[in-house]
């Protein structure tokens, strides 16, 4: 998982999964569960069945503004 899908490119991760979400909240809300267990099983998802190595994926969850 990234934050700075930039970053990642540069230092030429293998590959990765970007989230835009705010730092320290990576895998969403407090107490949302529901939110957190959908985005672990998106994250194996795209582990089991990526087949292009040296890619950056964005996951299309969006934070909702406080």
């Amino acid at each position: 998982m990234t934050h700075f899908p930039d970053l990642s490119r540069k230092v030429h991760v293998p590959r990765a999964l970007h989230i835009k979400f705010p730092l320290g909240r990576t895998f969403g809300e407090a107490g949302r569960e529901d939110l957190q267990t959908q985005i672990v099983s998106d994250m194996l998802n795209e582990i089991v069945n990526d087949s292009d190595k040296n890619n950056i994926e964005t996951l299309s969850y969006r934070w909702k503004r406080d």
